[in-house]
């Protein structure tokens, strides 16, 4: 799925033929909700020092993704006889332009689901992974989902993939419950599959692996709270729509 950059966010290409573009689920989130923090943080460190640290997260968390869909992929959709070695190989050809001390720091991320955590074990197979989703509530919005799968007792999950520096507490991650719960509702729209519950995993550069889960009910309490944001998105930027156009003529 194509993107490109509107209004200063991400968009989505959901559909090609009438070429309808749609906000990302990070952009509406990052657009409506509380920055004081980030933007204290920021001036602290300095702007140049916060975008070089920014894209360095990015960058090894990219990695890490990468290596989970490989893995994933030569575990469960085209079985090899070794697929971790394959996994690195194919995440290496396919992030060639990373620097090697975020391909370190993202395998190692990776590398800490397999010793300190039960996750894999907990995979009984894979339904979609790296798909995109979309959904016209609100005003729409669309993004990428990480990973859903059918738990060992047949349970479908929504699995998100996090990086972090050190551990969090549950009340620092809210916007990542409310962009789970908009991928689980989208996915439940395009593919008929609404999941049991949704699962953010978390890994730390201090060797700490963080599992978060939500169930039926706290998803649509999250997705809820974030239909309002995407309302109040698609809102300011008509308004800002309007005012643009409004100065064009006058100007």
């Amino acid at each position: 799925m194509k993107t490109k950059t509107i209004n200063g966010g991400r968009y989505y290409e959901v559909d090609e033929s009438n070429g309808i573009y749609l906000p990302s689920v990070t952009t509406i989130i990052g657009a409506m909700t509380d920055k004081s923090a980030l933007n204290k943080w920021r001036k602290d460190i300095g702007e140049e020092n916060a975008d070089k640290v920014s894209q360095f997260s990015a960058n090894r968390g990219t990695f890490m993704h990468t290596l989970h869909e490989q893995y994933l992929n030569f575990l469960y959709v085209t079985p090899v006889d070794n697929p971790l070695q394959m996994t690195f190989k194919e995440a290496l050809l396919l992030s060639k332009d990373l620097s090697k001390e975020e391909i370190e720091c993202g395998k190692n991320l990776f590398l800490q689901f397999q010793h300190n955590s039960d996750f894999y074990d907990r995979i009984g197979s894979i339904l979609y992974q790296e798909v995109p989703v979309w959904s016209f509530l609100g005003g729409g919005y669309a993004g990428r989902l990480d990973l859903s799968i059918l738990s060992r007792d047949n349970k479908p999950k929504v699995i998100d993939f996090k990086t972090s520096k050190k551990p969090k507490k549950e009340d620092w991650i809210k916007g990542y419950k409310l962009q789970t719960a908009a991928y689980s509702v989208a996915m439940w729209e395009i593919y008929g599959i609404f999941p049991h519950s949704t699962e953010i995993w978390i890994s730390c550069e201090t060797g700490d692996v963080q599992m978060f889960e939500m169930n039926k009910s706290q998803i649509k309490q999250n997705f809820e709270e974030f239909l309002e944001l995407v309302k109040g998105y698609h809102q300011k930027i008509n308004e800002q729509i309007q005012i643009n156009n409004s100065n064009a003529l006058l100007g």
